[in-house]
Protein backbone atom coordinates (compact mmCIF):
# COMPACT_ATOMS: atom_id res chain seq x y z
CA UNK A 1 0.00 0.00 0.00
CA UNK A 2 1.09 3.51 -0.57
CA UNK A 3 2.73 5.49 2.09
CA UNK A 4 1.90 8.82 3.49
CA UNK A 5 5.32 10.32 2.04
CA UNK A 6 4.99 8.65 -1.44
CA UNK A 7 1.44 10.15 -1.53
CA UNK A 8 2.41 13.76 -0.14
CA UNK A 9 5.74 13.60 -2.73
CA UNK A 10 3.45 13.03 -5.85
CA UNK A 11 0.58 15.85 -4.36
CA UNK A 12 3.54 18.07 -4.26
CA UNK A 13 4.96 17.49 -8.24
CA UNK A 14 1.58 18.14 -9.23
CA UNK A 15 0.41 21.60 -10.55
CA UNK A 16 -0.34 24.43 -7.82
CA UNK A 17 -3.93 25.39 -7.51
CA UNK A 18 -6.80 26.73 -5.78
CA UNK A 19 -6.72 22.92 -3.83
CA UNK A 20 -3.39 22.36 -3.07
CA UNK A 21 -3.41 23.46 0.28
CA UNK A 22 -6.51 21.17 1.21
CA UNK A 23 -4.60 18.27 0.67
CA UNK A 24 -1.67 19.09 2.78
CA UNK A 25 -4.22 20.04 5.78
CA UNK A 26 -6.22 16.74 4.82
CA UNK A 27 -2.47 14.78 5.17
CA UNK A 28 -1.87 17.06 8.45
CA UNK A 29 -5.02 16.17 9.89
CA UNK A 30 -5.33 12.38 9.04
CA UNK A 31 -2.37 11.35 8.19
CA UNK A 32 -2.17 7.90 6.73
CA UNK A 33 -5.96 7.18 7.25
CA UNK A 34 -6.14 10.05 4.35
CA UNK A 35 -4.91 6.99 1.93
CA UNK A 36 -7.87 5.00 2.74
CA UNK A 37 -11.62 4.38 2.23
CA UNK A 38 -12.22 3.43 5.60
CA UNK A 39 -10.12 6.60 7.15
CA UNK A 40 -12.92 8.65 7.39
CA UNK A 41 -15.66 10.72 4.92
CA UNK A 42 -12.79 12.94 3.77
CA UNK A 43 -9.87 10.62 1.84
CA UNK A 44 -7.51 10.61 -1.18
CA UNK A 45 -8.46 9.19 -4.66
CA UNK A 46 -6.44 8.73 -7.92
CA UNK A 47 -8.00 9.32 -11.23
CA UNK A 48 -6.68 9.22 -14.84
CA UNK A 49 -8.08 11.03 -17.61
CA UNK A 50 -7.77 8.76 -21.08
CA UNK A 51 -6.96 11.15 -24.44
CA UNK A 52 -6.62 10.94 -27.53
CA UNK A 53 -4.26 13.48 -28.45
CA UNK A 54 -4.77 13.43 -32.61
CA UNK A 55 -8.58 13.24 -32.67
CA UNK A 56 -8.78 15.66 -29.48
CA UNK A 57 -11.03 13.00 -28.22
CA UNK A 58 -11.77 11.83 -24.31
CA UNK A 59 -12.18 8.10 -22.74
CA UNK A 60 -14.93 8.93 -20.43
CA UNK A 61 -16.81 6.44 -18.10
CA UNK A 62 -20.64 6.91 -17.65
CA UNK A 63 -20.11 5.65 -13.37
CA UNK A 64 -22.71 4.07 -12.11
CA UNK A 65 -22.82 5.39 -8.91
CA UNK A 66 -22.96 9.30 -9.64
CA UNK A 67 -25.15 8.83 -12.68
CA UNK A 68 -22.54 10.93 -14.89
CA UNK A 69 -19.67 10.94 -17.25
CA UNK A 70 -16.25 11.51 -15.53
CA UNK A 71 -12.50 10.54 -15.80
CA UNK A 72 -11.57 6.29 -14.48
CA UNK A 73 -10.68 6.54 -11.06
CA UNK A 74 -11.06 5.65 -7.04
CA UNK A 75 -9.74 4.37 -3.81
CA UNK A 76 -6.46 3.59 -3.53
CA UNK A 77 -5.87 -0.38 -3.11
CA UNK A 78 -3.33 -2.45 -0.94
CA UNK A 79 -1.50 -3.36 -4.38
CA UNK A 80 -1.04 0.46 -4.84
CA UNK A 81 2.34 1.32 -4.30
CA UNK A 82 1.88 4.90 -5.84
CA UNK A 83 -0.84 7.39 -6.80
CA UNK A 84 0.42 7.05 -10.29
CA UNK A 85 0.00 2.79 -10.11
CA UNK A 86 -3.56 3.77 -8.59
CA UNK A 87 -4.62 6.20 -11.16
CA UNK A 88 -3.38 3.52 -14.05
CA UNK A 89 -5.00 0.75 -12.60
CA UNK A 90 -8.59 2.78 -12.51
CA UNK A 91 -7.73 3.53 -15.62
CA UNK A 92 -7.33 0.07 -17.03
CA UNK A 93 -9.94 -1.88 -14.73
CA UNK A 94 -12.60 0.70 -15.97
CA UNK A 95 -11.77 0.99 -19.83
CA UNK A 96 -10.91 -2.35 -20.02
CA UNK A 97 -7.62 -0.61 -21.77
CA UNK A 98 -4.45 -3.43 -20.86
CA UNK A 99 -1.89 -2.21 -20.50
CA UNK A 100 -2.28 1.26 -20.99
CA UNK A 101 1.64 2.20 -21.93
CA UNK A 102 1.73 6.01 -21.22
CA UNK A 103 0.91 7.18 -18.59
CA UNK A 104 1.90 10.89 -17.11
CA UNK A 105 4.91 10.58 -14.56
CA UNK A 106 3.47 13.11 -12.29
CA UNK A 107 0.00 14.58 -11.79
CA UNK A 108 -1.67 16.78 -14.08
CA UNK A 109 -4.15 18.13 -11.90
CA UNK A 110 -5.02 18.37 -7.96
CA UNK A 111 -9.35 18.32 -7.32
CA UNK A 112 -11.79 18.33 -3.93
CA UNK A 113 -15.41 17.63 -4.93
CA UNK A 114 -17.99 16.85 -2.65
CA UNK A 115 -20.07 13.66 -3.15
CA UNK A 116 -23.64 12.59 -4.00
CA UNK A 117 -25.57 10.35 -0.53
CA UNK A 118 -24.76 7.44 -3.33
CA UNK A 119 -21.45 7.30 -2.24
CA UNK A 120 -22.35 6.14 1.58
CA UNK A 121 -19.58 7.24 4.14
CA UNK A 122 -17.82 9.01 1.54
CA UNK A 123 -18.79 12.23 1.32
CA UNK A 124 -15.36 14.42 -0.10
CA UNK A 125 -12.76 12.86 -2.41
CA UNK A 126 -9.35 14.64 -2.93
CA UNK A 127 -8.77 13.49 -6.71
CA UNK A 128 -5.05 13.55 -8.15
CA UNK A 129 -5.60 13.37 -11.62
CA UNK A 130 -2.99 11.50 -14.27
CA UNK A 131 -3.74 11.49 -17.60
CA UNK A 132 -2.77 8.22 -20.28
CA UNK A 133 -2.93 8.75 -24.08
CA UNK A 134 -4.98 6.24 -26.28
CA UNK A 135 -6.53 6.00 -29.80
CA UNK A 136 -10.49 6.31 -30.11
CA UNK A 137 -9.24 3.04 -32.47
CA UNK A 138 -9.06 0.77 -29.49
CA UNK A 139 -12.49 -1.04 -28.05
CA UNK A 140 -12.74 -0.03 -24.47
CA UNK A 141 -15.17 -2.21 -22.41
CA UNK A 142 -17.54 -1.98 -19.89
CA UNK A 143 -16.83 -2.74 -16.59
CA UNK A 144 -19.18 -3.10 -13.17
CA UNK A 145 -18.64 0.04 -12.28
CA UNK A 146 -20.27 2.06 -15.15
CA UNK A 147 -23.27 2.12 -17.41
CA UNK A 148 -21.02 2.71 -20.35
CA UNK A 149 -17.52 3.47 -22.12
CA UNK A 150 -17.22 5.76 -24.54
CA UNK A 151 -14.83 8.16 -26.74
CA UNK A 152 -16.28 11.74 -27.12
CA UNK A 153 -14.67 14.52 -29.05
CA UNK A 154 -14.00 17.95 -26.90
CA UNK A 155 -16.54 19.29 -29.25
CA UNK A 156 -19.31 16.69 -28.59
CA UNK A 157 -19.11 16.25 -24.93
CA UNK A 158 -22.40 14.37 -23.00
CA UNK A 159 -24.89 16.12 -21.42
CA UNK A 160 -24.36 15.09 -17.74
CA UNK A 161 -20.76 15.22 -17.64
CA UNK A 162 -19.75 15.32 -13.47
CA UNK A 163 -20.61 18.85 -12.12
CA UNK A 164 -17.48 20.95 -12.93
CA UNK A 165 -15.62 18.81 -15.22
CA UNK A 166 -17.28 20.85 -18.19
CA UNK A 167 -15.35 23.78 -17.62
CA UNK A 168 -11.94 21.80 -16.23
CA UNK A 169 -12.23 19.59 -19.12
CA UNK A 170 -10.58 21.79 -22.03
CA UNK A 171 -7.50 22.74 -19.68
CA UNK A 172 -7.31 19.17 -18.74
CA UNK A 173 -7.26 17.86 -22.33
CA UNK A 174 -4.44 20.63 -23.06
CA UNK A 175 -2.35 20.05 -19.54
CA UNK A 176 -2.51 16.02 -20.79
CA UNK A 177 -1.21 16.94 -23.80
CA UNK A 178 1.62 18.78 -23.19
CA UNK A 179 2.69 16.33 -20.29
CA UNK A 180 2.68 13.73 -22.70
CA UNK A 181 3.99 14.96 -25.07
CA UNK A 182 6.96 16.19 -22.88
CA UNK A 183 7.92 12.49 -21.63
CA UNK A 184 7.15 11.60 -25.49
Amino acid sequence: MIDLDTARQEVERGPRNSFSASFAELFDRQGADALHRSGGEHHLTASCLVIDPVTEAVLLNHHRKAGLWGQFGGHLESVDTSLHDAARREAEEESGLRPLARVTADPIDVHVHDLSAAFGTCTRHFDVVFAAQASTDDSPNVSEESFDVAWFTLDRLPADLMPDLPDRLPGLFRSAVSALSSHA
